[in-house]
């Protein structure tokens, strides 16, 4: 009776504690990701041929996830979607991940995890000031 009780607690925190376990290995793996990034920036690879590399190989992983698990959600692609996913797609290369790389190849990989994570608060106040002159 001890051992059922015990496990179904850990059991029901594993449970509840979901979210929280899964935001802990994203931060360890986006650590990762900067650290072996520094590394092969340091040892000479250009930070956009290394960005055509991972988002290469994010489509080969992910792809057939994305065509298995949501083809029956998808919306009728039609041109201002196509547009917007386009348009969407060009900024996060552009901006996030080649300025990044670059700015990890003059700095460091903490300093660029650690802009990283400011990420949500600059859109934050981005969004609250575009909401105030669109109204």
């Amino acid at each position: 009776m001890g051992v059922t009780t015990c496990c179904d607690k850990v059991h029901s925190w594993f449970r509840d504690s979901k979210a929280l376990l899964i935001i802990i290995s994203l931060q360890f793996g986006s650590a990762g990701m900067y650290v072996i990034t520094k590394d092969a920036l340091n040892k000479g690879m250009s930070h956009y041929v290394f960005v055509v590399y991972r988002n290469i190989i994010a489509t080969i992983v992910l792809g057939p996830f994305a065509f298995f698990l949501e083809r029956k959600t998808r919306p009728k692609m039609t041109i201002r979607i196509f547009s917007e996913i386009m348009a969407v797609a060009f900024v996060e290369i552009i901006l996030d991940q080649c300025f990044t790389f670059l700015g990890m190849k003059m700095t460091s990989a903490s300093f660029a995890s650690a802009v990283m994570n400011s990420v949500p608060s600059i859109t934050f106040v981005l969004a609250i000031i575009f909401r105030e002159i669109s109204t």
